[in-house]
């Protein structure tokens, strides 16, 4: 939104500019996801902006979380990271809204929040320990797939449809170069940055 620099409000110019501009799929696609979720939590008396944000991003660690289980049931290993890992990004563009409300860290003030994300990192890193990623080395690796995952499915998001290549190639590549790297975090003696 555009905000006037000289009154530190939304202009009423700036506000009919924003409604007379064609939402894109993307954008249609996330007010969508998030007016089908806040209708559910409106219905629970949500009183503020806060409880709202904290609703949206709870209902989004665990619907991601749920599709993580699924989707890594009876495998290990690079198999079950790799599913873990298109879960994640099928999860976030089929439900953006709650994808960008789970983006967010987990608030300090939120305990509801905060168990949503602990139970879905104890899952992932889970999944890491049976690769032989433990501690601080698997920790590293869940920011790493966080981030793949956000840069993949923001870039997609932001893109127009005329982009020569697939995202879904991309993406699958993207996680097979992740899958190989994960060697480098399995050697505590290598120090590829000592930082």
């Amino acid at each position: 939104m555009f905000i006037a620099a000289k009154k530190g409000h939304v202009s009423e110019q700036d506000v009919e500019h924003v409604l007379k501009t064609p939402a894109t799929r993307w954008e249609r696609q996330v007010t969508a996801d998030l007016i089908s979720e806040m209708e559910v939590h409106l219905a629970e008396k949500v009183d503020s902006v806060q409880e709202m944000r904290v609703a949206l991003a709870v209902a989004g660690y665990r619907g991601v979380h749920q599709r993580i289980l699924k989707a890594i049931d009876c495998k290990t290993g690079a198999e079950a990271i790799r599913a873990m890992a298109y879960a994640m990004r099928s999860y976030a563009l089929g439900n953006p809204g709650l994808a960008a409300a789970s983006f967010r860290n987990p608030q300090i003030d939120s305990a509801e929040w905060q168990d949503a994300g602990n139970e879905m990192a104890q899952t992932i890193l889970r999944v890491f320990s049976h690769c032989g990623l433990e501690g601080e080395s698997a920790h590293h690796a869940v920011r790493i797939l966080r981030s793949l995952v956000r840069g993949f499915i923001l870039n997609e998001m932001a893109s127009d449809s005329s982009q020569p290549l697939e995202f879904q190639k991309s993406y699958v590549l993207g996680v097979e170069v992740f899958i190989q790297g994960l060697s480098a975090l399995q050697n505590p003696d290598l120090h590829v940055l000592d930082c």
